[in-house]
């Protein structure tokens, strides 16, 4: 038989009719679940993002809130930094602003790689390295499945999205006794028994000027034969550690002047020249608009507590340098705590000199007024903090003690953050 070739060519095209149909088939599947991919993975990448500003935002806050500028935690009262209870509810609370992460979601995370301390009903994921003294908050958002446009075709249904952030806290200060200027100590020494020293700018010193504590810190330069046990350590300059503990100043109570405080108690009282002899206060808050003088044989005291010092600005001025002072602070009222209170705009000096031997309780508050004290005499405190503006002394007798020391922690500069 003959085959006529046109015929056969014929045929051989008709047996292709839908190849190309067939091919685009395949090619659109592939597309469609290149397609699929992309945008799944667009969204993943996107959750992720939002997963990693949720961890950055949290472990941030929670840095921020370990100590903050009031010295007091929020949420257990009466607790003092760190304040591990603040700091996991802050980076929970960023955590579900910035990426809808429920309470419950901490409940089942783990983290393998958490720091060494994990506050006691708090969640793994949320981890710091000191339990006393933490520099590092790491935070590990919980993972969270995002659902897939396209799982379908793909064959996945969800992708798990998840990050981590380290903050690292901010630098602290911490002091019993807190110079918030220049110190120029002369021959003067200061010992502190259990609590540090902090100096926010220059010191000054004579050839006999002794100072002990835990920790002596400058901010600015020393100068001058020191002597100082540990020796001056550069810190970073640092705010006023009792700011804001009490509402200053306080409104002065309506009634009559009084210029007897040995004898009438609490009240309002102007320029007063205490006893030559025994002056005991009885308990309440002393307002002091005008200066207080000691004779040399005044013994100012306090036989039953709670009295507050309380020096008013423009005026208000203690000049106790020749007597004995011995006063405990007042434990209720919106001075409780507070041996002596200046006005922050105050910039009267606290007097002390001469012979006299100063023995107070509790804490002393004025950051701008700079403690004068020289010749033989020798301030002591028990407690404290104590915060004043500066210092200065003269005399190798002259000291400042403080014993039973109370560290006020100062916050300072801002958190940075690694992942």
């Amino acid at each position: 038989m003959v085959l006529n070739p046109r015929a056969v060519l014929a045929r051989a095209r008709r047996d292709e009719q839908g190849a190309v149909t067939v091919v685009v088939a395949l090619m659109m599947i592939v597309l469609v679940m290149c397609a699929a991919l992309v945008v799944d993975l667009g969204n993943a990448k996107d959750m992720r993002r939002q997963s990693q500003n949720a961890s950055d935002a949290s472990a941030l806050a929670a840095a921020n809130m370990l100590i903050p500028i009031s010295n007091n935690c929020t949420v257990a009262s009466g607790q003092t930094p760190p304040c591990f209870k603040d700091a996991v509810d802050a980076a929970k609370s960023f955590a579900a602003s910035n990426f809808n992460v429920a309470s419950t979601d901490w409940d089942s995370c783990t983290d393998a790689s958490a720091l060494t301390y994990v506050p006691t009903g708090s969640t793994p994921c949320i981890s710091f390295d000191n339990a006393s003294s933490p520099t590092t908050v790491r935070v590990k958002a919980p993972t969270k499945n995002i659902g897939t446009f396209f799982g379908g075709v793909t064959g996945n249904q969800t992708i798990a999205v998840g990050s981590l952030a380290h903050a690292t806290v901010a630098k602290t200060v911490k002091c019993s006794l807190c110079f918030l200027g220049n110190v120029d100590a002369g021959n003067g020494d200061f010992s502190v028994s259990g609590g540090a020293i902090a100096v926010n700018g220059n010191v000054a010193t004579g050839p006999q000027s002794y100072w002990t504590s835990v920790s002596n810190g400058v901010v600015g330069t020393v100068s001058g034969a020191v002597h100082p046990t540990p020796p001056f350590v550069q810190i970073p300059a640092f705010g006023d550690p009792l700011a804001g503990q009490i509402a200053l100043p306080l409104a002065l109570p309506v009634q009559t002047p009084k210029t007897d405080p040995c004898t009438q108690g609490p009240g309002i009282y102007g320029d007063v020249t205490l006893n030559n002899g025994p002056c005991p206060l009885l308990p309440g808050l002393y307002y002091v608009t005008g200066t207080w003088g000691a004779k040399n044989n005044t013994v100012l005291t306090s036989p039953t507590g709670g009295v507050t010092l309380y020096a008013m600005s423009p005026n208000g001025l203690l000049d106790l340098k020749n007597g004995l002072v011995n006063i405990t602070p007042m434990t209720t009222g919106p001075t409780a705590g507070f041996s002596i209170v200046y006005d922050p705009t105050n910039t009267n000096v606290l007097t002390l000199q001469g012979n006299g031997l100063t023995s107070i309780t509790g804490k002393v508050y004025a950051p701008s007024s700079v403690l004068d004290f020289n010749g033989g005499s020798c301030f002591g405190f028990s407690g404290g903090p104590i915060v004043l503006g500066g210092a200065t002394t003269n005399g190798t007798t002259s000291c400042v003690v403080v014993n039973n020391a109370v560290d006020a922690t100062v916050y300072r500069g801002k958190e940075s953050l690694t992942r």
